[in-house]
Parts: structure tokens; sequence; C-alpha cells
């Protein structure tokens, strides 16, 4: 008897514990996002879900770490909560690998601009803050390299921003000694570039298109880009990118085709047809155009 009582004791002590300090409250914030930076501790993760509502007790939480060996061994990056989960649960995921949902990839295509970017960012994450977006990118339209990328379902907008800036420093980085050995600075390049992703049709017009436009540049010429309607009264480049250039518009910018040609037209199936004089080029107006 003595011993059944002992038993019940037990079981009643771990029930009060694990529903007073383990399991999960019952006001759990759903869906709840926990970002975890390079260094943190377990002690200002565990101040943070404590603050969060997301656990019962800080010295519970932080115990399970110390009793795992996991203290000093937290995984960077973003966690994602559907349901609520105990405090050792949550142990478990943060010290390991498995964050609890798969990112969702969206496609920036070459030339898209801020406002496209972030027209695609809310189609993709319908609750994404794109007026935050478009503020943070405001001075960055040429620098948010275009590209297939990978975020969790609530990405914020500072974190986009950051991750499609340090794609383009990735992209840029092995370029920058070629851009050296040019007459331009980066600057020019990239909005030449962005020119160029909107005036060419792909990888063997862009360096053709290149040489036309740096070579009007140089000759004194107006640019008289139909992408960019500045170029058409005022000389030399707009000054800043009109979009988001891809990687081939870049090195075309960076390497140029030199070539006769000063002018260049699209005709109805989007076929560039180049030309050295004006006489030529207006004989492929009336030839393509008319």
């Amino acid at each position: 008897m003595r011993r059944l009582l002992s038993i019940i004791l037990v079981c009643a002590v771990v029930f009060v514990a694990y529903h007073s300090f383990v399991s999960a409250p019952a006001a759990f914030p759903l869906p709840y996002h926990l970002s975890v930076t390079a260094g943190e501790t377990s002690s200002s993760i565990s101040r943070q879900l404590a603050n969060d509502g997301v656990i019962r007790s800080r010295r519970t939480f932080q115990f399970f770490m110390v009793m795992l060996g996991n203290d000093t061994h937290i995984s960077e990056g973003e966690y994602y909560f559907s349901q609520p989960l105990s405090a050792m649960a949550i142990t478990l995921r943060i010290s390991g690998k498995e964050f609890g949902i798969t990112k969702t990839k969206v496609t920036f295509p070459e030339g898209y601009t801020n406002d496209e970017m972030a027209s695609r960012l809310v189609a993709t994450f319908p609750i994404f803050d794109s007026a935050s977006f478009l503020t943070l990118a405001e001075t960055s339209q040429g620098k948010l390299f275009p590209d297939t990328y990978k975020f969790f379902p609530t990405p914020n907008a500072e974190e986009v921003v950051n991750t499609m800036q340090h794609n383009y420093e990735a992209k840029l980085a092995p370029l920058r000694a070629d851009i050296a050995a040019t007459r331009h600075s980066e600057a020019e390049i990239i909005v030449m570039a962005s020119l160029i992703q909107k005036e060419a049709a792909g990888a063997q017009d862009s360096p053709i298109i290149a040489g036309i436009l740096w070579k009007r540049i140089s000759d004194g010429m107006d640019l008289q880009v139909d992408a960019a309607p500045s170029t058409y009264s005022h000389k030399g480049l707009p000054a800043t990118p009109i979009n988001n250039p891809g990687l081939v518009a870049i090195l075309a910018a960076i390497h140029p085709v030199v070539s006769n040609y000063v002018y260049y037209l699209h005709d109805s199936s989007g076929t560039i047809h180049y030309a050295s004089t004006y006489q030529q080029h207006q004989q492929n107006i009336k030839k393509y155009l008319k």
C-alpha cells in the first residue's frame, strides 16, 4: 500500500511538473517564427521564447539543452512552428537540422524592376510587406540579382533584400577585375547592363547591342533607347539602372563586341536588324516596320 502511494505521488509530481514547466503553454502563438543568428546562446533564446509565450520556463528549456549536450550547439537558421510544441520538442528542433517546414521557391526573371519583384513576392507570400521591401530597395535597383531563391513562408523585407544583394556581390566579385580594366565604373556597367537587358534578344545579341550603345556614348550621340525615354533628351547613360539585369547582360556590358553597327531595330517577331549608316537604318525601317 505504501509503495502504491509512493508511485501515485511520483506520478502526480511528474504530471504537475510536466504541465507546469514542460508542456506547451495554452496561449502558444501560432504560427510562430524564430530566427536564430550565429553566436546566440541558449540563455538569449530561452529569454525570447519565454517573452513570446512559447515556453513556460526558461530554466526547464535550458536544462534540456544542457542535458542533451546542445547548449553550445545551436543550429543557426529560421524555425517555423505550425503547432504548439513542448519545451523538449523545441529543444530537439533547435539543436538539430530540421527546421520543420519546407522553403518556398520564388523566381525573379532577368530584367525585373523592383516593383515587379515586389509584386512577385506578394503573389508568392500573401502577407509579405511589399512597401517595406520597396523602401529598403529604393536605391538598390540593379543590385537585386535576378535568380531563384528559397525563403521560409514568412520572409521579412530586410531578409529578402539582403539575400538578393549578397547574391549580387557573389556574382560580381569574380568580374570586378574585368570591370576595372574597362573605362567605366561598376555603377555605369550595371546601368548599361539594364539597358542591354531590355534591348537585346539574348546572349548572341547582347554583346553587339553593348558595342553599339558604348559607341554612341563615345561618339557623343544620344543613346535613344526606347526602354529609357530619358536617353532621347539627355546624352549618356540614365542616372540609375532601369531594372535588375542578369549575368548575360552584365557580361555584355563589360565585354562588348566592336562592330561597324550604329543602329538597330526589332521587327514584329523580335529579331534584331543592324545598320552601319543612317541610310541603311531607314531602309530597315521601311522593310521591317512598315
